[in-house]
Protein backbone atom coordinates (compact mmCIF):
# COMPACT_ATOMS: atom_id res chain seq x y z
CA UNK A 1 0.00 0.00 0.00
CA UNK A 2 1.41 3.25 -1.01
CA UNK A 3 1.61 5.99 1.33
CA UNK A 4 0.92 9.88 0.38
CA UNK A 5 2.62 12.80 1.42
CA UNK A 6 2.18 16.27 1.10
CA UNK A 7 4.47 18.69 -0.78
CA UNK A 8 6.52 20.96 2.18
CA UNK A 9 7.62 24.71 0.57
CA UNK A 10 10.49 26.31 2.34
CA UNK A 11 9.24 30.10 2.39
CA UNK A 12 12.60 31.66 2.40
CA UNK A 13 13.89 29.86 -0.97
CA UNK A 14 10.59 30.82 -2.27
CA UNK A 15 11.21 34.53 -1.46
CA UNK A 16 14.52 34.29 -3.29
CA UNK A 17 13.21 32.79 -6.29
CA UNK A 18 10.70 35.68 -6.18
CA UNK A 19 13.12 38.28 -5.77
CA UNK A 20 15.93 36.85 -8.19
CA UNK A 21 14.19 35.13 -10.78
CA UNK A 22 9.94 36.48 -11.00
CA UNK A 23 9.78 40.20 -10.05
CA UNK A 24 12.15 42.86 -11.88
CA UNK A 25 12.97 44.60 -8.50
CA UNK A 26 11.71 44.64 -4.82
CA UNK A 27 9.77 47.61 -5.80
CA UNK A 28 7.16 45.97 -7.19
CA UNK A 29 5.79 45.39 -3.59
CA UNK A 30 3.71 48.03 -4.28
CA UNK A 31 2.14 47.38 -7.41
CA UNK A 32 1.06 43.99 -5.33
CA UNK A 33 -0.07 46.04 -2.44
CA UNK A 34 -2.01 48.33 -5.11
CA UNK A 35 -3.23 45.07 -6.71
CA UNK A 36 -4.27 43.14 -3.88
CA UNK A 37 -6.14 46.11 -2.91
CA UNK A 38 -8.18 47.14 -5.99
CA UNK A 39 -9.01 43.25 -6.10
CA UNK A 40 -10.64 43.49 -2.75
CA UNK A 41 -12.88 46.40 -3.81
CA UNK A 42 -13.69 44.92 -6.54
CA UNK A 43 -14.84 41.66 -5.21
CA UNK A 44 -17.10 43.71 -2.52
CA UNK A 45 -18.30 45.55 -5.45
CA UNK A 46 -19.50 42.16 -7.02
CA UNK A 47 -20.96 41.31 -3.49
CA UNK A 48 -22.71 44.56 -3.03
CA UNK A 49 -23.63 45.91 -6.54
CA UNK A 50 -24.54 49.71 -5.01
CA UNK A 51 -21.38 49.58 -3.27
CA UNK A 52 -19.46 52.18 -4.96
CA UNK A 53 -17.15 54.00 -2.19
CA UNK A 54 -13.79 51.89 -3.11
CA UNK A 55 -10.67 53.79 -2.01
CA UNK A 56 -7.13 52.75 -1.25
CA UNK A 57 -5.37 54.71 1.28
CA UNK A 58 -1.13 54.99 2.08
CA UNK A 59 0.76 56.19 5.44
CA UNK A 60 4.20 56.41 5.12
CA UNK A 61 6.84 57.01 7.98
CA UNK A 62 10.12 58.12 5.95
CA UNK A 63 12.48 55.06 5.83
CA UNK A 64 10.51 53.19 8.28
CA UNK A 65 7.16 51.53 7.52
CA UNK A 66 4.20 51.95 5.22
CA UNK A 67 0.40 50.81 6.40
CA UNK A 68 -1.37 50.28 3.29
CA UNK A 69 -5.47 50.15 3.95
CA UNK A 70 -8.09 49.33 1.32
CA UNK A 71 -12.03 49.50 1.71
CA UNK A 72 -12.55 46.15 -0.07
CA UNK A 73 -14.54 42.66 1.63
CA UNK A 74 -12.16 41.76 3.89
CA UNK A 75 -10.84 38.20 5.28
CA UNK A 76 -12.77 36.19 7.72
CA UNK A 77 -10.81 33.61 10.22
CA UNK A 78 -11.48 30.59 7.74
CA UNK A 79 -10.20 32.58 4.41
CA UNK A 80 -6.89 33.95 6.48
CA UNK A 81 -5.84 30.37 6.54
CA UNK A 82 -6.77 29.72 3.50
CA UNK A 83 -5.16 31.87 1.06
CA UNK A 84 -2.69 33.32 3.35
CA UNK A 85 -0.96 30.26 4.23
CA UNK A 86 -1.48 28.31 1.09
CA UNK A 87 1.20 29.44 -1.56
CA UNK A 88 -0.49 29.71 -4.82
CA UNK A 89 -4.16 29.83 -3.52
CA UNK A 90 -6.20 33.12 -4.97
CA UNK A 91 -8.63 34.64 -2.94
CA UNK A 92 -10.07 35.38 -6.32
CA UNK A 93 -10.82 31.85 -7.21
CA UNK A 94 -14.04 30.30 -7.11
CA UNK A 95 -12.96 26.88 -5.11
CA UNK A 96 -16.16 24.82 -5.93
CA UNK A 97 -14.75 25.04 -9.42
CA UNK A 98 -11.64 26.47 -9.45
CA UNK A 99 -11.99 28.58 -12.04
CA UNK A 100 -10.25 32.33 -11.79
CA UNK A 101 -12.80 35.34 -12.17
CA UNK A 102 -12.06 37.61 -15.01
CA UNK A 103 -12.84 40.63 -13.22
CA UNK A 104 -9.73 40.51 -10.79
CA UNK A 105 -6.21 41.81 -11.40
CA UNK A 106 -4.73 39.24 -9.80
CA UNK A 107 -4.29 35.58 -10.97
CA UNK A 108 -1.80 33.31 -8.67
CA UNK A 109 -1.58 34.01 -5.16
CA UNK A 110 1.60 34.79 -4.62
CA UNK A 111 1.30 38.35 -4.26
CA UNK A 112 1.70 39.18 -0.92
CA UNK A 113 5.03 37.70 -0.85
CA UNK A 114 6.74 40.26 -2.70
CA UNK A 115 6.29 42.18 0.37
CA UNK A 116 8.72 39.83 2.38
CA UNK A 117 11.25 41.52 -0.11
CA UNK A 118 11.73 44.85 1.71
CA UNK A 119 10.48 43.44 5.25
CA UNK A 120 10.89 40.84 7.47
CA UNK A 121 7.37 40.97 9.01
CA UNK A 122 3.54 41.36 7.34
CA UNK A 123 1.10 42.29 9.73
CA UNK A 124 -2.57 42.51 7.87
CA UNK A 125 -5.25 43.74 9.69
CA UNK A 126 -8.62 42.37 8.13
CA UNK A 127 -12.00 43.61 8.74
CA UNK A 128 -14.54 40.90 7.10
CA UNK A 129 -18.11 42.44 5.47
CA UNK A 130 -19.28 39.30 5.12
CA UNK A 131 -19.37 38.54 9.59
CA UNK A 132 -18.35 41.30 11.14
CA UNK A 133 -15.08 39.83 12.46
CA UNK A 134 -11.64 41.86 12.63
CA UNK A 135 -8.58 39.39 12.51
CA UNK A 136 -4.66 40.12 13.08
CA UNK A 137 -2.66 38.05 10.51
CA UNK A 138 1.23 38.22 11.72
CA UNK A 139 3.50 36.48 8.83
CA UNK A 140 7.08 35.66 8.68
CA UNK A 141 9.51 34.45 6.06
CA UNK A 142 10.49 31.45 7.41
CA UNK A 143 7.03 30.07 7.20
CA UNK A 144 4.99 31.16 10.70
CA UNK A 145 2.02 33.56 11.45
CA UNK A 146 -0.15 33.93 13.49
CA UNK A 147 -3.60 35.01 13.64
CA UNK A 148 -6.06 36.58 16.93
CA UNK A 149 -9.15 38.49 16.76
CA UNK A 150 -8.80 42.24 17.78
CA UNK A 151 -10.94 45.38 17.97
CA UNK A 152 -11.49 47.24 14.38
CA UNK A 153 -8.84 49.74 13.76
CA UNK A 154 -10.25 53.12 12.52
CA UNK A 155 -8.42 52.99 9.16
CA UNK A 156 -11.17 49.40 8.38
CA UNK A 157 -14.00 50.71 10.70
CA UNK A 158 -16.29 49.82 7.40
CA UNK A 159 -14.63 46.85 6.24
CA UNK A 160 -11.65 46.02 4.70
CA UNK A 161 -8.22 45.37 5.63
CA UNK A 162 -4.37 47.15 6.20
CA UNK A 163 -0.95 45.79 5.64
CA UNK A 164 1.65 47.08 7.93
CA UNK A 165 5.39 46.58 6.72
CA UNK A 166 8.35 48.06 8.66
CA UNK A 167 11.49 48.43 6.67
CA UNK A 168 14.15 45.85 6.89
CA UNK A 169 17.68 46.90 6.84
CA UNK A 170 19.28 47.76 3.41
CA UNK A 171 15.76 48.66 2.41
CA UNK A 172 15.53 52.28 3.12
CA UNK A 173 15.22 53.51 -0.30
CA UNK A 174 11.68 51.09 -1.03
CA UNK A 175 10.33 53.36 2.30
CA UNK A 176 10.64 57.24 0.71
CA UNK A 177 7.18 59.12 0.03
CA UNK A 178 9.07 60.02 -2.83
CA UNK A 179 9.86 56.67 -4.30
CA UNK A 180 6.07 55.30 -3.35
CA UNK A 181 4.23 58.05 -4.73
CA UNK A 182 6.34 57.71 -8.20
CA UNK A 183 5.36 53.94 -8.05
CA UNK A 184 1.53 54.19 -7.00
CA UNK A 185 1.32 56.94 -9.89
CA UNK A 186 3.37 54.84 -12.20
CA UNK A 187 1.28 51.10 -11.91
CA UNK A 188 -2.05 52.76 -10.66
CA UNK A 189 -2.20 56.13 -13.23
CA UNK A 190 -5.94 54.25 -14.74
CA UNK A 191 -7.10 52.60 -11.68
CA UNK A 192 -10.90 54.03 -11.06
CA UNK A 193 -10.57 54.31 -7.21
CA UNK A 194 -8.65 56.96 -5.24
CA UNK A 195 -5.99 56.34 -3.87
CA UNK A 196 -4.70 58.72 -1.26
CA UNK A 197 -0.97 59.10 -0.15
CA UNK A 198 -0.32 60.90 3.71
CA UNK A 199 3.38 61.24 4.42
CA UNK A 200 2.71 63.07 7.30
CA UNK A 201 3.31 66.33 5.42
CA UNK A 202 0.92 65.89 2.95
CA UNK A 203 -1.75 64.26 2.39
CA UNK A 204 -2.88 63.91 -1.54
CA UNK A 205 -5.07 62.15 -4.11
CA UNK A 206 -2.07 60.65 -6.46
CA UNK A 207 -4.68 59.28 -9.35
CA UNK A 208 -6.41 61.02 -11.35
CA UNK A 209 -9.65 58.29 -11.68
CA UNK A 210 -10.81 60.57 -14.57
CA UNK A 211 -9.53 58.88 -18.31
CA UNK A 212 -10.26 62.18 -20.80
CA UNK A 213 -10.20 59.48 -23.67
CA UNK A 214 -12.90 57.77 -22.06
CA UNK A 215 -15.81 60.67 -22.40
CA UNK A 216 -18.48 60.75 -25.08
CA UNK A 217 -16.46 63.22 -26.98
CA UNK A 218 -13.07 63.51 -25.99
CA UNK A 219 -11.51 66.97 -25.43
CA UNK A 220 -7.96 66.99 -27.95
CA UNK A 221 -6.70 69.08 -25.37
CA UNK A 222 -7.22 66.96 -22.68
CA UNK A 223 -5.83 63.85 -23.85
CA UNK A 224 -2.88 65.63 -25.37
CA UNK A 225 -2.30 66.88 -21.59
CA UNK A 226 -2.71 63.36 -19.97
CA UNK A 227 0.10 62.35 -22.76
CA UNK A 228 2.17 64.57 -21.64
CA UNK A 229 2.35 64.21 -18.33
CA UNK A 230 2.47 60.50 -19.16
CA UNK A 231 5.13 60.26 -21.07
CA UNK A 232 6.76 63.55 -21.23
CA UNK A 233 6.41 64.79 -24.56
CA UNK A 234 4.26 66.95 -26.98
CA UNK A 235 2.58 64.93 -29.55
CA UNK A 236 1.88 65.56 -32.50
CA UNK A 237 -2.14 63.97 -32.24
CA UNK A 238 -3.60 61.00 -30.65
CA UNK A 239 -4.99 57.80 -32.59
CA UNK A 240 -7.84 56.44 -30.69
CA UNK A 241 -7.08 52.66 -29.65
CA UNK A 242 -10.18 50.28 -29.32
CA UNK A 243 -9.75 45.97 -29.84
CA UNK A 244 -12.97 43.65 -29.05
CA UNK A 245 -10.41 40.22 -28.70
CA UNK A 246 -8.61 41.42 -25.71
CA UNK A 247 -11.43 44.28 -24.43
CA UNK A 248 -8.73 46.65 -24.88
CA UNK A 249 -9.10 50.73 -25.05
CA UNK A 250 -6.60 53.33 -25.00
CA UNK A 251 -4.88 56.20 -26.65
CA UNK A 252 -1.51 55.70 -29.32
CA UNK A 253 0.32 59.25 -28.93
CA UNK A 254 2.18 60.30 -32.32
CA UNK A 255 5.30 61.37 -31.90
CA UNK A 256 6.40 65.15 -33.15
CA UNK A 257 9.89 63.68 -34.31
CA UNK A 258 10.99 60.75 -36.40
CA UNK A 259 12.08 57.52 -34.73
CA UNK A 260 14.42 54.70 -35.10
CA UNK A 261 13.08 51.12 -35.38
CA UNK A 262 15.99 50.36 -33.34
CA UNK A 263 15.75 52.44 -30.54
CA UNK A 264 13.57 52.07 -27.28
CA UNK A 265 10.00 52.49 -27.51
CA UNK A 266 7.91 52.46 -24.24
CA UNK A 267 4.60 52.33 -23.76
CA UNK A 268 2.00 52.37 -20.94
CA UNK A 269 0.14 48.83 -20.90
CA UNK A 270 -2.15 48.25 -18.33
CA UNK A 271 -3.94 45.08 -17.59
CA UNK A 272 -7.97 46.02 -15.68
CA UNK A 273 -6.32 49.36 -15.00
CA UNK A 274 -2.98 48.00 -13.13
CA UNK A 275 0.16 48.48 -15.09
CA UNK A 276 2.05 45.33 -16.28
CA UNK A 277 4.37 46.69 -18.50
CA UNK A 278 6.08 49.01 -20.73
CA UNK A 279 7.00 46.40 -23.46
CA UNK A 280 5.05 46.69 -26.49
CA UNK A 281 6.71 43.32 -28.20
CA UNK A 282 3.62 41.32 -29.09
CA UNK A 283 1.21 44.05 -28.75
CA UNK A 284 2.15 46.52 -30.40
CA UNK A 285 2.56 46.19 -34.08
CA UNK A 286 6.52 46.34 -34.61
CA UNK A 287 5.86 49.01 -37.57
CA UNK A 288 4.23 51.30 -35.16
CA UNK A 289 7.65 52.81 -34.20
CA UNK A 290 6.10 56.11 -34.28
CA UNK A 291 3.56 55.77 -31.50
CA UNK A 292 3.65 55.50 -27.84
CA UNK A 293 0.84 53.73 -26.30
CA UNK A 294 -1.49 53.77 -23.25
CA UNK A 295 -3.32 50.93 -23.28
CA UNK A 296 -6.15 49.00 -20.93
CA UNK A 297 -6.61 45.19 -21.54
CA UNK A 298 -9.74 43.21 -19.75
CA UNK A 299 -9.27 40.04 -21.39
CA UNK A 300 -5.75 39.44 -22.04
CA UNK A 301 -3.99 37.14 -19.51
CA UNK A 302 -0.80 38.00 -17.75
CA UNK A 303 2.72 36.24 -16.95
CA UNK A 304 3.38 34.69 -13.54
CA UNK A 305 5.10 38.00 -12.37
CA UNK A 306 2.15 40.11 -14.25
CA UNK A 307 4.98 42.40 -16.09
CA UNK A 308 4.05 41.01 -19.21
CA UNK A 309 1.20 39.51 -21.73
CA UNK A 310 0.88 35.45 -22.08
CA UNK A 311 1.34 34.78 -26.10
CA UNK A 312 -1.56 33.28 -27.28
CA UNK A 313 -3.92 33.68 -29.92
CA UNK A 314 -6.60 36.22 -28.12
CA UNK A 315 -3.29 38.30 -27.67
CA UNK A 316 -2.59 38.06 -31.61
CA UNK A 317 -5.93 39.10 -33.15
CA UNK A 318 -5.96 42.20 -30.46
CA UNK A 319 -2.63 43.10 -32.12
CA UNK A 320 -4.32 42.45 -35.21
CA UNK A 321 -7.12 45.24 -34.46
CA UNK A 322 -4.30 47.82 -33.05
CA UNK A 323 -2.74 47.50 -36.10
CA UNK A 324 -6.27 48.50 -37.76
CA UNK A 325 -7.02 50.93 -35.62
CA UNK A 326 -3.87 52.85 -36.22
CA UNK A 327 -4.07 51.91 -39.90
CA UNK A 328 -7.88 53.68 -40.05
CA UNK A 329 -6.26 56.82 -38.80
CA UNK A 330 -3.66 57.12 -41.54
CA UNK A 331 -6.21 56.32 -44.13
CA UNK A 332 -8.63 58.99 -42.49
CA UNK A 333 -6.06 61.81 -42.02
CA UNK A 334 -4.71 60.81 -45.92
CA UNK A 335 -8.31 61.75 -47.45
CA UNK A 336 -8.15 65.24 -45.61
CA UNK A 337 -5.17 66.18 -47.34
CA UNK A 338 -3.41 69.73 -46.15
CA UNK A 339 -0.86 70.35 -43.98
CA UNK A 340 -1.31 67.96 -41.11
CA UNK A 341 -1.42 65.41 -43.03
CA UNK A 342 2.16 66.37 -45.11
CA UNK A 343 3.86 66.94 -41.80
CA UNK A 344 2.88 63.40 -40.61
CA UNK A 345 4.67 62.17 -43.63
CA UNK A 346 7.53 63.96 -43.89
CA UNK A 347 8.59 63.31 -40.08
CA UNK A 348 7.21 59.83 -40.46
CA UNK A 349 7.60 58.60 -44.23
CA UNK A 350 10.27 55.70 -43.17
CA UNK A 351 7.80 54.00 -40.78
CA UNK A 352 4.54 54.50 -42.88
CA UNK A 353 6.69 53.01 -45.65
CA UNK A 354 6.68 49.76 -43.76
CA UNK A 355 3.22 49.83 -42.71
CA UNK A 356 2.04 50.22 -46.50
CA UNK A 357 4.08 46.99 -47.63
CA UNK A 358 2.23 45.04 -45.08
CA UNK A 359 -1.24 46.51 -46.29
CA UNK A 360 -2.36 46.64 -49.19
CA UNK A 361 -4.95 49.94 -48.71
CA UNK A 362 -2.22 52.21 -47.15
CA UNK A 363 -0.18 51.15 -50.26
CA UNK A 364 -2.57 52.55 -52.43
CA UNK A 365 -3.08 55.37 -50.52
CA UNK A 366 0.30 56.49 -49.86
CA UNK A 367 2.57 55.35 -52.74
CA UNK A 368 1.45 58.75 -54.57
CA UNK A 369 2.99 60.73 -51.54
CA UNK A 370 6.69 58.87 -50.73
CA UNK A 371 9.70 60.53 -51.92
CA UNK A 372 12.37 58.54 -53.50
CA UNK A 373 16.06 59.65 -54.17
CA UNK A 374 16.75 59.84 -57.88
CA UNK A 375 19.26 61.29 -59.87
CA UNK A 376 16.83 64.74 -60.82
CA UNK A 377 16.38 65.04 -57.36
CA UNK A 378 13.63 63.50 -54.35
CA UNK A 379 10.62 62.19 -56.88
CA UNK A 380 7.49 60.87 -55.51
CA UNK A 381 5.66 58.26 -56.36
CA UNK A 382 3.11 59.95 -58.56
CA UNK A 383 6.25 62.20 -60.31
CA UNK A 384 7.38 58.58 -61.01
CA UNK A 385 4.30 56.67 -62.03
CA UNK A 386 4.13 60.13 -63.84
CA UNK A 387 7.08 59.67 -66.46
CA UNK A 388 5.79 56.40 -68.03
CA UNK A 389 8.66 54.60 -69.01
CA UNK A 390 10.71 52.09 -68.07
CA UNK A 391 13.13 52.49 -64.44
CA UNK A 392 15.85 51.68 -63.41
CA UNK A 393 17.05 51.43 -59.72
CA UNK A 394 19.74 50.54 -57.68
CA UNK A 395 19.56 48.94 -54.05
CA UNK A 396 23.33 50.14 -53.14
CA UNK A 397 23.34 53.69 -52.14
CA UNK A 398 27.43 53.22 -53.22
CA UNK A 399 26.89 51.78 -56.84
CA UNK A 400 24.22 54.85 -56.97
CA UNK A 401 27.06 57.69 -56.07
CA UNK A 402 29.11 56.13 -58.70
CA UNK A 403 26.61 56.00 -61.73
CA UNK A 404 24.24 59.01 -60.28
CA UNK A 405 26.97 61.62 -62.54
CA UNK A 406 26.78 59.36 -65.59
CA UNK A 407 23.35 59.23 -65.90
CA UNK A 408 22.21 62.80 -65.01
CA UNK A 409 25.00 63.73 -67.64
CA UNK A 410 23.24 62.27 -69.72
CA UNK A 411 19.28 62.80 -68.87
CA UNK A 412 19.10 59.38 -67.72
CA UNK A 413 17.10 58.69 -64.37
CA UNK A 414 18.43 55.86 -61.69
CA UNK A 415 16.17 55.51 -58.40
CA UNK A 416 18.69 54.83 -54.84
CA UNK A 417 16.92 51.80 -53.68
CA UNK A 418 19.48 51.57 -51.25
CA UNK A 419 17.24 53.10 -48.27
CA UNK A 420 15.04 50.77 -45.93
CA UNK A 421 11.62 49.79 -47.39
CA UNK A 422 12.24 51.35 -50.82
CA UNK A 423 13.35 48.57 -53.12
CA UNK A 424 10.16 46.69 -52.28
CA UNK A 425 8.12 49.47 -52.75
CA UNK A 426 9.45 49.88 -55.97
CA UNK A 427 8.47 46.37 -56.56
CA UNK A 428 5.35 46.61 -55.23
CA UNK A 429 4.31 49.62 -57.70
CA UNK A 430 5.76 46.98 -60.92
CA UNK A 431 3.05 44.86 -60.12
CA UNK A 432 0.25 46.80 -58.71
CA UNK A 433 0.09 49.25 -61.42
CA UNK A 434 1.82 47.65 -64.49
CA UNK A 435 5.10 49.66 -65.05
CA UNK A 436 8.73 48.21 -65.68
CA UNK A 437 10.95 49.08 -62.92
CA UNK A 438 13.95 46.68 -63.07
CA UNK A 439 17.49 47.03 -60.97
CA UNK A 440 20.46 47.94 -62.70
CA UNK A 441 22.64 46.19 -64.76
CA UNK A 442 25.86 45.72 -66.70
CA UNK A 443 23.96 46.32 -69.97
CA UNK A 444 22.49 49.37 -69.01
CA UNK A 445 26.07 50.93 -68.21
CA UNK A 446 26.73 50.31 -71.64
CA UNK A 447 24.19 51.81 -72.85
CA UNK A 448 25.35 55.00 -71.64
CA UNK A 449 28.34 54.71 -73.46
CA UNK A 450 29.75 54.81 -77.16
CA UNK A 451 32.49 52.80 -78.75
CA UNK A 452 35.83 54.04 -79.81
CA UNK A 453 35.98 54.04 -83.48
CA UNK A 454 38.76 51.98 -84.81
CA UNK A 455 40.64 55.13 -85.86
CA UNK A 456 40.37 56.01 -82.18
CA UNK A 457 41.45 52.59 -80.96
CA UNK A 458 44.77 52.63 -82.93
CA UNK A 459 45.54 56.06 -80.98
CA UNK A 460 44.52 54.46 -77.91
CA UNK A 461 46.57 50.78 -78.38
CA UNK A 462 50.08 51.81 -76.68
CA UNK A 463 48.12 53.32 -73.74
CA UNK A 464 45.82 50.95 -73.57
CA UNK A 465 48.65 48.41 -72.70
CA UNK A 466 50.31 50.36 -70.86
CA UNK A 467 46.92 50.88 -68.65
CA UNK A 468 46.14 47.21 -68.37
CA UNK A 469 49.49 46.58 -67.04
CA UNK A 470 49.27 49.35 -64.00
CA UNK A 471 45.44 47.94 -63.34
CA UNK A 472 46.50 44.07 -63.47
CA UNK A 473 47.89 44.21 -59.79
CA UNK A 474 44.47 45.47 -59.04
CA UNK A 475 42.51 42.73 -60.30
CA UNK A 476 40.76 45.26 -62.90
CA UNK A 477 40.53 45.17 -66.56
CA UNK A 478 40.47 48.48 -68.50
CA UNK A 479 38.03 49.90 -71.28
CA UNK A 480 38.12 53.00 -73.95
CA UNK A 481 34.22 54.52 -73.84
CA UNK A 482 33.05 57.91 -75.13
CA UNK A 483 30.61 58.95 -72.13
CA UNK A 484 29.39 61.38 -70.35
CA UNK A 485 30.08 63.67 -68.50
CA UNK A 486 33.18 64.57 -70.23
CA UNK A 487 35.02 66.08 -67.14
CA UNK A 488 34.89 62.51 -66.08
CA UNK A 489 37.97 60.85 -66.71
CA UNK A 490 38.06 57.41 -65.58
CA UNK A 491 34.89 55.19 -64.19
CA UNK A 492 35.21 52.21 -62.28
CA UNK A 493 32.58 49.47 -62.19
CA UNK A 494 32.60 45.98 -60.25
CA UNK A 495 29.83 43.20 -60.42
CA UNK A 496 28.87 41.64 -57.43
CA UNK A 497 31.20 38.60 -56.84
CA UNK A 498 34.25 41.44 -57.58
CA UNK A 499 32.68 43.83 -55.03
CA UNK A 500 32.81 41.06 -52.42
CA UNK A 501 36.34 40.05 -53.63
CA UNK A 502 37.54 43.87 -52.51
CA UNK A 503 35.42 43.64 -49.13
CA UNK A 504 37.32 40.16 -48.76
CA UNK A 505 40.61 41.79 -49.56
CA UNK A 506 40.05 44.59 -47.04
CA UNK A 507 38.72 42.23 -44.04
CA UNK A 508 41.98 39.94 -44.79
CA UNK A 509 44.08 43.45 -44.22
CA UNK A 510 42.57 43.84 -41.09
CA UNK A 511 42.10 40.28 -39.52
CA UNK A 512 44.40 38.45 -37.43
CA UNK A 513 46.40 35.19 -38.81
CA UNK A 514 43.01 33.09 -37.29
CA UNK A 515 40.83 33.97 -39.72
CA UNK A 516 43.74 34.91 -43.09
CA UNK A 517 42.96 30.87 -44.35
CA UNK A 518 39.01 31.01 -43.96
CA UNK A 519 39.30 34.15 -45.85
CA UNK A 520 41.06 33.18 -48.71
CA UNK A 521 39.61 30.21 -49.26
CA UNK A 522 36.49 32.59 -49.88
CA UNK A 523 38.60 34.94 -52.01
CA UNK A 524 40.09 32.45 -54.66
CA UNK A 525 36.63 31.28 -55.02
CA UNK A 526 35.52 34.35 -56.38
CA UNK A 527 38.38 35.04 -58.14
CA UNK A 528 37.94 34.03 -61.65
CA UNK A 529 34.17 34.96 -61.32
CA UNK A 530 34.97 38.41 -60.53
CA UNK A 531 34.81 41.23 -62.54
CA UNK A 532 36.40 45.07 -62.39
CA UNK A 533 36.63 47.43 -65.57
CA UNK A 534 37.98 50.92 -64.96
CA UNK A 535 36.48 52.94 -67.66
CA UNK A 536 38.74 55.43 -69.54
CA UNK A 537 36.58 58.64 -70.98
CA UNK A 538 38.09 59.42 -74.42
CA UNK A 539 35.91 62.79 -74.11
CA UNK A 540 37.57 63.86 -71.32
CA UNK A 541 41.10 65.89 -71.67
CA UNK A 542 43.20 64.50 -69.27
CA UNK A 543 42.85 60.68 -71.05
CA UNK A 544 43.71 62.30 -74.53
CA UNK A 545 46.68 64.14 -73.20
CA UNK A 546 48.11 60.81 -71.82
CA UNK A 547 47.52 58.80 -75.13
CA UNK A 548 49.71 61.80 -76.99
CA UNK A 549 52.68 61.06 -74.32
CA UNK A 550 55.78 58.79 -74.35
CA UNK A 551 53.84 55.97 -71.85
CA UNK A 552 56.78 56.13 -68.88
CA UNK A 553 56.53 55.84 -65.29
CA UNK A 554 55.00 58.78 -65.02
CA UNK A 555 51.85 58.02 -67.25
CA UNK A 556 52.10 54.91 -65.38
CA UNK A 557 51.75 57.10 -61.83
CA UNK A 558 48.66 59.49 -63.35
CA UNK A 559 46.85 56.11 -64.30
CA UNK A 560 47.45 54.86 -60.60
CA UNK A 561 45.85 58.48 -59.23
CA UNK A 562 42.90 58.25 -61.39
CA UNK A 563 42.13 54.25 -60.22
CA UNK A 564 42.17 55.91 -56.93
CA UNK A 565 40.10 58.47 -57.62
CA UNK A 566 37.21 56.61 -58.92
CA UNK A 567 37.38 54.71 -56.44
CA UNK A 568 36.57 57.45 -53.71
CA UNK A 569 34.04 59.08 -56.61
CA UNK A 570 32.08 55.89 -56.13
CA UNK A 571 32.40 55.64 -52.33
CA UNK A 572 34.39 51.92 -52.17
CA UNK A 573 36.42 51.65 -48.95
CA UNK A 574 39.87 52.19 -49.63
CA UNK A 575 42.08 48.99 -49.21
CA UNK A 576 45.90 49.76 -47.76
CA UNK A 577 47.80 49.84 -50.33
CA UNK A 578 45.25 52.18 -52.39
CA UNK A 579 45.59 54.81 -49.68
CA UNK A 580 48.98 54.93 -50.33
CA UNK A 581 48.65 55.43 -54.08
CA UNK A 582 47.41 58.98 -54.20
CA UNK A 583 50.06 60.28 -51.99
CA UNK A 584 52.82 58.52 -52.81
CA UNK A 585 52.18 58.73 -56.48
CA UNK A 586 51.81 62.49 -56.61
CA UNK A 587 55.22 62.70 -54.32
CA UNK A 588 56.85 60.99 -57.51
CA UNK A 589 55.48 63.41 -60.20
CA UNK A 590 56.58 66.18 -58.26
CA UNK A 591 60.13 64.72 -57.49
CA UNK A 592 60.39 63.86 -61.11
CA UNK A 593 59.53 67.67 -62.53
CA UNK A 594 61.32 69.53 -59.85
Amino acid sequence: MEDNFRFKVNLGGMIDILSEHLYSSPAVYIRELLQNGMDAIQARKMMDGSYDSGSIYIDIKEKESILFSDSGTGLTEAEIHQFLAIIGESSKRDIENGVLSEEFIGRFGIGILSCFMVSDEIILKTHSVKDGSCHEWCGKPDGTYTIKEIEVPDRIKDGGSSVYLKCKSGCEDYFTSELIRMLVHYYGMLLPYPITLNDGNERRQVNKVYLPWESENPNRDEVLSFGMLTFGEQFFDYIPIHSDSGIVDGVAYILPYEVSAAGTQNHRLYLKNMLLTEDGDGLIPEWAVFVRCILNAKALRPTASRENFYKDRVLAETRREIAGCIAAYIIELSKTGGQKFGTFLNIHQRGLKSIAIENQELFEILIPYFQFHTTQGMLSGKDLLALGEELIYTTEIEQFNQMSQIFFAQGRLLINAGYVYDGELLYRMSELFGIKINPLQEQDILALMKNCSIDELEQLDRFKITAGKVMEKYDCDVEFKHFRPDQLPVFYYVDSDAKLLRELNQAKEKSGSLFMGMLDSFASELQDKASAVLYFNYNNPIVKKLCEFEQTSQVEMVIEILYVQSLMIGGFPLRNNELQVMNRKILELMEQII
